[in-house]
């Protein structure tokens, strides 16, 4: 089922329609159905000069808007490098103890072999 993102005044709009915002991630989607339902213009390229309200399939939407703040777009960006660099320490140390897990069982498979 696809997923929209809806758009009016180059601005995402919230889940539930609680405002908007200009970040794809924070952008509320709705399935074609409803968007079908009520009616909306679906078009299936970005449109930032068009400032009338229409939906996106939620992969062709940019990940900022033409109108999204630059102070708000680069903390969110900030935000997902460090969300980053914790998945990716997190992950090198689970790494790290099972490269060393698997040096203890060699060590031990070379001591029983002597």
């Amino acid at each position: 089922m696809s997923k929209y993102v809806l758009i009016k005044r180059d601005l995402f709009e919230n889940p539930e329609h609680l405002g908007y915002t200009g970040i794809r991630e924070k952008a509320g989607t709705w399935g074609e159905e409803y968007v079908k339902l009520h009616d909306f213009e679906v078009r299936l390229v970005y449109s930032p000069s068009f400032y009338g309200h229409y939906a996106l399939p939620f992969e062709a939407a940019p990940e900022f808007t033409n109108t999204c703040y630059r102070d708000l777009s680069e903390a969110h960006l900030k935000a997902k490098i460090e969300e980053l660099r914790a998945e990716n320490d997190r992950l090198r140390e689970e790494l790290e103890a099972l490269f060393e897990k698997d040096l203890r069982r060699t060590v031990e498979d070379m001591r029983r072999a002597a």
